[in-house]
């Protein structure tokens, strides 16, 4: 079968969004990225379970002055990364407002919570027990990744896309 679908990263501005889209999308990754200003779309082919799948990426703004925006970016999502940065417990404390955000506009759209940055192994702040508690007590999955190495992100994205694919099969 042939899919199209609209995923979205969520998560505090500088935890490695856009890094890890251009990882996903390209195999690349680049120090020098910018803050996403609003939103950054873009759009990747994968074939999963001999289902072709045409995935719009949303790559959503982080920073407090894109919230208002938030709701109309989720609009029509199947589904979203909820991203952390593993060297930065405030980004982890935040997550309940960007899990719940999505949430509420989505319902029952999968989630997966990446825990980024994992190469900074001497700088890790939040602990994987905390991180498999918070995604257990959500509902959701969770990853560790990290876009510099490419540790795990490919997975990440596709472990998303086959659960959008089995929630839409199952409606």
């Amino acid at each position: 079968m042939e899919y199209v679908m609209k995923i979205c990263l969520l998560g505090d501005a500088n935890v490695g969004k856009t890094s890890l889209v251009y990882r996903f999308i390209e195999n690349r990754f680049s120090t020098d990225f910018k803050s996403t200003l609003g939103v950054n779309l873009l759009k990747k082919k994968v074939k999963i379970n001999d289902n072709d799948v045409s995935v719009q990426i949303w790559d959503l703004g982080g920073q407090e002055a894109y919230k208002k925006l938030r709701r109309l970016y989720l609009e029509g999502s199947q589904g979203a990364l909820v991203v952390f940065d593993k060297t930065s417990h405030t980004s982890f404390e935040n997550l309940d407002d960007w899990v719940g955000s999505f949430k509420d506009s989505q319902k029952d759209a999968p989630i997966i919570l990446i825990g980024n940055k994992i190469d900074l192994k001497d700088q890790i702040t939040v602990t994987e027990k905390e991180a498999e508690e918070y995604a257990a007590k959500n509902n959701m999955e969770y990853i560790s990744t990290s876009a510099k190495t490419g540790e795990q992100v490919e997975e990440a994205f596709k472990s998303l896309i086959k659960k959008i694919i089995d929630s839409q099969k199952n409606e």
